[in-house]
């Protein structure tokens, strides 16, 4: 498991890789929300949250399907964080922390 740990206008918020899973959390989720593989549930989280979770996180985690098949064609986990910083960093995101466990 590899834990990447961001920061982006004073927020910070944790990417989790677990095998071939990518998962996403903040202070705002509580739990950890599953990005790749896309959790089938993502959008209506988001709707019924009542603005607690802002509405642009729907747009931030959509993939397009050559950045999908950049996830699909990752060899392991260190290849899929380095795809995460890559595009985090695209968004504005600063690394603070990679741990690997």
């Amino acid at each position: 498991m590899i834990h990447l740990a961001f920061t982006i206008d004073r927020e910070v918020f944790c990417i989790e890789i677990k095998g071939r899973e990518v998962w996403y959390g903040d202070r705002k989720w509580g739990k950890l929300l599953r990005l790749v593989p896309k959790d089938e549930k993502f959008i209506r989280k988001i709707k019924f949250s009542r603005n607690k979770i802002p509405q642009h996180f729907i747009e931030l985690f959509n993939l397009t399907k050559e950045e999908q098949g950049e996830y699909d064609n990752a060899k392991d986990e260190k290849e899929l964080s380095e795809i995460c910083i890559r595009d985090a960093r695209k968004k504005g995101a600063i690394l603070i922390k990679n741990g690997i466990s």
